[in-house]
């Protein structure tokens, strides 16, 4: 409100504002003139005052009272839902990030523009995570308030102190609010400049998209920072006294809301556009399915529901303002996730990247076990004989008297070519036969023989012990002591 001159010791009255909800415009506000010609000063509050006591009738006092009382009894519900969202934006966007910097195949201009748009969604988790846990009941850190004594569970300013310290806080809160609405805006204008221009240079482009993402909310902060220090030093800037004030915060941030709702509006239109200029049957069909789900997908890009939220009229009653609330709250807390997941999860060539890592780690593991199997399994082999000769005398282990290597039943041409059933897989012991006891490692046990190699069991039935190495020739003792 604007006031006229008014004589020291007199008293200023106008009709109270019509813009306010509740307000009655037809009583009087009033404001007194100090007797050395400054308005009133609430110490309390630490800037002057001005009574409206008369705008709000009994009645409305009382609805507003109530209402406010009905809008808190559900702030608890309120506070657990948006620090759930914002928990769950924090830790995909912190995997998002993590998936972003590892594969170095996904480090592209493209994507650096998605990473510091990553980036400034988890510093808006984390400061309102902070701003949620270090101040008490939103006004102040606990060195900046106290309780009143006439009611505990409320809490008055603390007079006599600069506030520094959460006012830096507030300083940090805007300026990183602000950074997110400009890159949500950085990212509309690189959809809108990629479908709008045939040639795009992405090299020559993304140190403009850094500039403007993370300094032009310096050009807005700054003055609202100069302002509220000479002209309403008040609490700890987390309040807006003056409406005028608060619109060199709130003014840019509406501003790219609104531009952003006109890039999302023409992209849909060149969406449509090419989907009407298909002819086929099938693309007719799904044609609507088709815009409906881009829509989606654009929705939480631009933040269009800001836009929602920025028409709406505050204040006019208690039950729409809690749904309104909800769903502000619900939307502003998850949309960093809604971004992993369209920018990252289900990106094809962030999920490409992650199939070929997995298929390399489990080829990896896969050589690494067969490898390790395979050395294992030489120690045996090591055992016998490698010189032609001595594979001719070996292979008596399988001509002389019973064998009791036995293969297959039924397979074999009698007792004498049962032992020589016993045949790696291998190429190499396919091609030489006559090897197969040299190359083929095995695990003698009290119950038979089992091949170990990685891929197939063998398992002989007929029982083998150190008998049948003793009733081997002498001479074949002499030449395999080691066996």
């Amino acid at each position: 409100m604007c006031w006229p001159d008014t004589p020291p010791g007199e008293v200023a009255t106008q009709p109270c504002p019509s813009y306010v909800n509740g307000f009655q415009p037809w009583e009087n506000a009033t404001r007194r003139c100090m007797e050395d010609g400054t308005w009133y000063f609430n110490f309390d509050l630490n800037t002057t005052w001005t009574n409206m006591s008369l705008c709000l009738s009994e009645f409305i006092e009382e609805n507003l009272e109530n209402g406010a009382e009905f809008v808190q009894s559900h702030m608890g519900r309120i506070v657990l839902m948006y620090s759930l969202g914002y928990g769950i934006s924090l830790a995909s966007l912190g995997l998002s990030l993590f998936i972003m910097l590892y594969f170095k195949r996904l480090h592209c201009p493209r994507n650096y523009i998605h990473l510091n748009l990553f980036v400034s969604f988890i510093l808006r988790a984390a400061i309102s995570f902070m701003k949620e846990k270090l101040l008490v009941a939103g006004l102040g850190f606990p060195s900046d308030v106290e309780p009143d004594e006439f009611d505990e569970n409320k809490f008055i300013f603390k007079n006599g102190s600069t506030h520094w310290q959460c006012k830096l806080f507030f300083t940090c809160f805007n300026y990183i609010l602000g950074a997110n609405y400009m890159w949500i805006l950085a990212e509309g204008v690189y959809l809108q400049l990629l479908i709008s221009r045939a040639v795009f240079s992405e090299k020559s482009s993304v140190k403009w998209y850094m500039l403007f993402g993370w300094l032009s909310p310096i050009t807005f902060v700054i003055p609202w920072v100069i302002v509220r220090a000479l002209e309403e030093d008040v609490y700890c800037w987390n309040t807006h006294p003056t409406v005028g004030y608060f619109w060199i915060m709130r003014g840019p941030i509406v501003l790219s809301i609104l531009i952003n709702f006109f890039f999302f509006l023409n992209i849909i239109r060149v969406l449509f556009t090419k989907l009407n200029a298909v002819n086929s049957p099938e693309a007719r069909r799904f044609r609507y399915r088709k815009l409906a789900r881009s829509t989606l997908v654009l929705i939480p890009l631009f933040g269009v529901h800001y836009m929602v939220f920025l028409v709406l009229p505050t204040n006019v009653n208690p039950t729409a303002e809690l749904v309104q609330l909800y769903f502000e709250m619900f939307f502003n807390s998850t949309q960093g996730f809604f971004v992993a997941v369209l920018y990252c999860f289900v990106n094809g060539e962030v999920r490409n990247e992650i199939r070929k890592k997995w298929y390399r780690f489990r080829l990896t593991h896969l050589n690494h076990v067969a490898s390790s199997k395979t050395n294992h399994s030489t120690t045996f082999a090591s055992f016998l004989p490698r010189t032609n000769d001595s594979g001719r005398r070996g292979s008596r282990l399988h001509e002389s008297g019973e064998n009791h290597l036995s293969g297959r039943e039924g397979k074999g041409k009698g007792k004498g070519s049962r032992g020589k059933l016993l045949r790696d897989n291998n190429s190499e012991v396919n091609s030489h036969p006559e090897s197969a006891t040299m190359l083929l490692p095995l695990k003698y046990t009290a119950s038979g023989a089992v091949k170990e190699n990685g891929v197939t069991d063998c398992v002989e039935t007929e029982e083998f012990s150190s008998n049948d190495i003793l009733e081997q020739p002498e001479e074949y003792h002499e030449n395999n002591t080691r066996w």
